[in-house]
């Protein structure tokens, strides 16, 4: 029988968070549209599957002066991903604020 601390546990958050999912899409990094084809094979070479887009935002001086774009990795991937972008670029990639 559920007691009252588990059950306030469980709506508060208190509870172990989901596994990575591997059928799930997933932002690894916002770099400049240049650099996203080139990190892109990059992540194909090691082996971790990724797709890039160009991110059309009307207001370029908000979070960014030049034109981005987004690279996409599974759920799963996300932390090699990002290491590996860190690794070639020398800081942590970017995620786009919404």
């Amino acid at each position: 029988m559920p007691t009252f601390r588990s059950a306030w546990n469980w709506v508060f958050g208190k509870h172990l968070p989901k596994p990575p999912n591997p059928d799930k899409t997933v932002e690894a990094g916002w770099v400049p549209v240049w650099q996203g084809p080139m990190l892109t094979e990059l992540l194909k070479d090691e082996g971790v599957p990724a797709v890039w887009t160009e991110d059309f935002n009307l207001n370029m001086g908000v979070y960014n002066r030049e034109a981005m774009a987004r690279i996409f990795v599974t759920e799963d991937r996300k932390a090699e991903a990002e290491a590996i972008i860190k690794d070639f670029t020398g800081t942590s990639p970017r995620h786009r604020k919404l």
